[in-house]
C-alpha cells in the first residue's frame, strides 16, 4: 500500500513539474536565459557574492535582454543602456510596481516601509513632496548646504582626533551621514550615543541584510513557513520593524509637538513637517496616513544613508589607489576654494572635482543590479514581450562598464568626463547619458540632488582639511569593483584603513 502511495505521489509531482515547466515555456520561452534545473531553476549557478558577475557573463552569450530562474520566480535582466532606459524611462509607468515578494509585504504591512508603488496615489503624492523637501533651489539647497557644513565637523573632528594613526573611516562616515538625514527628515541633530541615534542605525543595517540580492533572504519569499523554523532573515526584520515604531514614536510624542513653535524654517522644513503642513491643508481622502508617513521616513532614512557613506568609502579607497587624483583635486580645491569653507556655489568652478564624483559612481557602481521593477500590464521592452507582474531588473554594471561608450571602463579616470579645455563635457555626452547612478524616469531616485550636493561639499572638505594616505602596516585591499562584495543592497570594498594628516 506504502509503495502504491509513493508512486502515486512521484506520478503526480512529476505531472505537477511537467505542467509547470510547460506554462513556464509558454510565458517566458522567447526571452533568452541560462538553462537551469528543476525546481530551483538558476539558483545553483549565482555567485551569492558577485550576483551581477554571474549575470554579466551570462549575458556575453544571451544579449540585451535575459531571464533568470530563481525557484520558478524569473527576473528579466536589462543588459543594455538601451534596454534600461526604455525599461526605466520610455515605459517606466508600465513598470512602476513594486517587489511582491514575503519580504517587501512583511516589512511594509502596518508600517509602510520600503513602500514603492507609482500605481498608489498616496506613494505618489509622498514622493512628490519628499522633492520639495529636498528641492535642489531656494530653502531646499540652503539646507542641504547648511546641514552638510554643519555634519562635516563631526567627522573632521574624528579623524582629527587619531593624531595621524590608520583608522577605518566607515563608521565615522555612517554616522555622519545618519546625523544629516536626520537632520533634513526630523530636524534634529542627534548624539550618535543617543538611543534613538542607535535605534536607526540598526534598523538601516538589518533591513539592508535582509534584502541582501545573494544570499538566503530570499527563500523566505519562496517558502514564507521558514519563519517559523528560526529564518534569520526573519527576525531581523520583525526586529527592523519594530525600530521603525521606535523612530516613529519617538518623532511623533516628542518632536511633532514641538514643531510649530520650535522650528527654524528660514532654511526650508523638514520632510516630516512638510507633509504635516500638506496633511493640513488637504482633503481627508488625500491625507497622507500615519503609516505612510511612517514609513516613508524610516525608507529616506535607508535609502540616503546606505548609498552615500558607501560612495563615500569606495572614492577614499579609489583614490588612495589613484593618487595622483588626490594631488589634482587638492590643487583645484586650494585655487578655487582655499581655506574658506566650501559652498555649493563652488561645484560650477571645480569640474575636476565634479568629475572624481562622477567616476567614482560609475566606477564602483554600488547599486550594480539597481532594484527590482515589475511589469504592471502585459508591455514589451524594444520588441520583446514582457508578462504582466515579470520582475525586471536594470544591469548597471554593464550599463557603467560598456567598452565601447567608455574605452576602458575598467581604470579610474575622471578625466573621461572633461574635454581637452579642462571643462566638463556637455550634458547630452554620450558619456553622460550612459551614467546613471540614480536611475532614470519616474523612478529615479527622488534624493538624486541632495546625495550629489552632499557628497561634493563633503568631499571638497575631507580633502581641503586632510591629505589622506596609505599605511604600510595596514596594506590596502584592491579597489576594482570584481573585488567588492555585495553587503546587502549595495556594493561594499573590503575594509581598510588609512591616514588622515591635517594640512593645517
Amino acid at each position: 500500500m506504502f509503495l502504491i502511495l509513493l508512486c502515486t505521489f512521484i506520478v503526480l509531482l512529476a505531472v505537477q513539474l511537467t505542467l509547470k515547466e510547460l506554462r513556464f515555456h509558454r510565458k517566458y520561452g522567447h526571452i533568452p536565459g541560462p538553462t537551469g534545473l528543476p525546481i530551483i531553476g538558476n539558483m545553483h549557478q549565482v555567485n551569492r557574492l558577485h550576483p551581477w558577475i554571474s549575470f554579466s557573463d551570462w549575458a556575453k552569450d544571451f544579449g540585451p535582454l535575459m531571464k533568470v530562474n530563481f525557484l520558478g520566480q524569473v527576473v528579466v535582466l536589462c543588459n543594455t543602456y538601451a534596454t534600461v532606459k526604455e525599461m526605466l524611462d520610455t515605459r517606466g509607468k508600465e513598470f512602476g510596481g513594486r517587489e511582491r515578494g514575503y519580504r517587501s509585504q512583511m516589512v511594509t504591512k502596518s508600517s509602510g516601509f520600503m513602500r514603492m508603488d507609482v500605481q498608489d496615489p498616496n506613494w505618489r503624492r509622498s514622493r512628490g513632496l519628499l522633492h520639495s523637501s529636498v528641492k535642489a533651489f531656494g530653502p531646499g539647497l540652503s539646507r542641504i548646504e547648511h546641514y552638510a557644513q554643519q555634519m562635516s565637523e563631526e567627522f573632521v573632528q574624528c579623524f582629527k582626533s587619531c593624531n595621524g594613526e590608520a583608522v577605518d573611516p566607515l563608521s565615522s562616515l555612517y554616522d555622519t551621514s545618519l546625523g544629516m538625514v536626520s537632520l533634513m527628515i526630523y530636524e534634529r541633530k542627534l548624539d550618535s550615543i543617543s538611543e534613538i541615534f542607535q535605534s536607526i542605525k540598526a534598523m538601516t543595517s538589518l533591513t539592508n541584510e535582509a534584502f541582501h540580492v545573494g544570499k538566503d533572504g530570499a527563500q523566505l519569499d519562496h517558502f514564507p513557513w521558514l519563519r517559523f523554523f528560526g529564518n534569520q532573515t526573519f527576525q531581523n526584520l520583525k526586529i527592523a520593524k519594530k525600530h521603525v515604531f521606535k523612530t516613529w514614536n519617538w518623532y511623533k510624542n516628542e518632536i511633532a509637538p514641538m514643531e510649530d513653535s520650535e522650528l527654524d524654517d528660514s532654511l526650508g522644513k523638514p520632510y516630516m513637517k512638510v507633509i504635516r503642513d500638506y496633511n493640513n491643508k488637504c482633503s481627508p481622502e488625500e491625507r497622507i496616513s500615519d503609516m505612510n508617513m511612517m514609513g516613508n521616513g524610516a525608507h529616506v532614512t535607508f535609502a540616503g544613508v546606505l548609498t552615500t557613506t558607501t560612495t563615500l568609502y569606495q572614492l577614499i579607497l579609489v583614490v588612495l589607489h589613484y593618487p595622483e587624483t588626490q594631488k589634482k583635486m587638492t590643487k583645484e580645491i586650494n585655487e578655487v576654494i582655499g581655506s574658506r569653507m566650501p559652498t555649493l556655489d563652488d561645484r560650477n568652478r571645480m569640474p575636476y572635482t565634479n568629475a572624481v564624483i562622477t567616476e567614482i559612481m560609475r566606477f564602483s557602481s554600488v547599486a550594480p543590479l539597481g532594484i527590482a521593477h515589475r511589469a504592471v500590464v502585459d508591455t514589451d521592452i524594444l520588441g520583446t514581450k514582457i508578462p504582466k507582474d515579470t520582475y525586471v531588473m536594470p544591469n548597471m554594471y554593464l550599463v557603467h562598464y560598456d567598452k565601447e561608450v567608455f574605452g576602458d571602463p575598467e581604470i579610474f579616470r575622471p578625466e573621461r568626463y572633461l574635454d581637452k579645455k579642462g571643462e566638463l563635457l556637455p550634458a547630452d555626452d554620450e558619456i553622460w547619458r550612459h551614467t546613471i547612478p540614480f536611475g532614470l524616469g519616474p523612478r529615479i531616485c527622488a534624493g538624486m540632488m541632495f546625495a550629489q550636493y552632499r557628497l561634493f561639499l563633503w568631499v571638497c572638505i575631507l580633502y581641503q582639511r586632510f591629505e589622506i594616505v596609505a599605511d604600510p602596516e595596514h596594506p590596502l585591499p584592491p579597489c576594482d569593483i570584481k573585488s567588492t562584495e555585495l553587503k546587502g543592497l549595495t556594493l561594499m570594498s573590503k575594509s581598510y584603513k588609512a591616514k588622515f594628516l591635517p594640512r593645517d
